[in-house]
C-alpha cells in the first residue's frame, strides 16, 4: 500500500501545476460574474457560474488520454513499468489522482458559487423550492445524486480515453485514428455488456430518488420516485472490467 501511495503522490505532483492554472481561471471567472451580477439579468450571472461544469469533462478526458501518452512519447515508460508494481496499481494511481482533481475542482466550484451567489440562492432558489412544495431534503438528495452521476460520467470518460490510447500504443502508425475508433466503440461495448448483466442484479434494492409533491385540484399528491439498481451495478462492473483490461494491456505492452 505504501508503494502505491508513493505512485499516487507522484501523479498528484505531476498534476499540481495544471490544477493551479485551472483553479486560478475558475476564480477569475467567478469573480468576474460576481461583479457583473448587479448589472446583468438577475439569474444570468448565477447560471453562467455553472459553465465550468461543462468544461471539466473535457479536462478529465484529456487527462485520461494523456495518462500514458507522454511517457511513451518520451520513452520514459520503461522506468515506470520497471517498478515492481502490477499494471492495475499503476493505472489506479493515475486514475485516483485524476479523479481527485475532478472531484476536488467540482466541489471548489460549488463552494465558490455558494459564496459569491448566496444571496441569489437564498432569495430565489430556496423560495422556489418551497413555493413548488418540494421537500428541501429531496432537493438536496437529488443534487447529491446528480453530482455523483457527474463524477461517474467523468470516471467513464477517463477510463474510455485511457483505454483507447493504450490500445493505440500497439500500433506504430495511425495511433490518433485508432484512438478515435476505439473511443467511439467503447460506449457501445459498455452498454451492451451492461444490458446483458443487468438481469443478474434484479435482487439489488431500487435507488430511491425521494418523494415529489404536487397539487391536483388543491389536493396534495405524493409520488415516490425510484429507479432500478441492476443496470447501474452492471454499468459499474463493465467500467471496472474495461479499466482492468486496460491495466492488463499496460503489462502486455512491455512484451510486445
Amino acid at each position: 500500500m505504501r508503494a502505491w501511495w508513493e505512485l499516487y503522490k507522484k501523479e498528484i505532483l505531476a498534476l499540481s501545476f495544471f490544477t493551479v492554472v485551472i483553479f486560478l481561471a475558475l476564480f477569475a471567472w467567478e469573480i468576474f460574474l460576481f461583479y457583473k451580477a448587479d448589472k446583468w439579468i438577475i439569474w444570468l450571472a448565477f447560471g453562467l457560474s455553472f459553465v465550468p461544469f461543462a468544461l471539466y469533462p473535457i479536462l478529465i478526458l484529456w487527462l485520461g488520454y494523456n495518462s500514458y501518452r507522454q511517457e511513451w512519447k518520451d520513452d520514459t515508460h520503461y522506468f515506470l513499468l520497471s517498478l515492481p508494481r502490477r499494471g492495475w496499481e499503476i493505472g489506479l494511481a493515475k486514475l485516483a489522482a485524476s479523479m481527485s482533481f475532478y472531484i476536488g475542482i467540482s466541489l471548489v466550484t460549488l463552494l465558490m458559487i455558494f459564496v459569491f451567489h448566496h444571496g441569489f440562492i437564498r432569495g430565489m432558489v430556496i423560495d422556489n423550492i418551497y413555493k413548488n412544495a418540494l421537500e428541501p431534503g429531496m432537493f438536496i438528495g437529488l443534487a447529491i445524486r446528480l453530482l455523483l452521476a457527474y463524477w461517474i460520467h467523468g470516471l467513464t470518460l477517463y477510463i474510455a480515453a485511457q483505454f483507447s490510447q493504450l490500445v493505440s500504443l500497439f500500433y506504430d502508425r495511425f495511433r490518433g485514428l485508432i484512438t478515435i475508433i476505439v473511443f467511439s466503440l467503447f460506449p457501445y461495448v459498455v452498454y451492451r455488456g451492461a444490458i446483458l448483466l443487468a438481469p443478474l442484479f434484479r435482487w439489488v434494492p431500487e435507488l430511491s430518488l425521494g418523494n415529489f409533491v404536487y397539487f391536483e385540484f388543491g389536493i396534495p399528491r405524493i409520488i415516490s420516485l425510484s429507479i432500478g439498481s441492476g443496470p447501474f451495478v452492471a454499468y459499474v462492473l463493465m467500467i471496472t472490467a474495461m479499466f482492468l483490461l486496460g491495466s492488463w494491456l499496460v503489462e502486455k505492452h512491455l512484451e510486445v
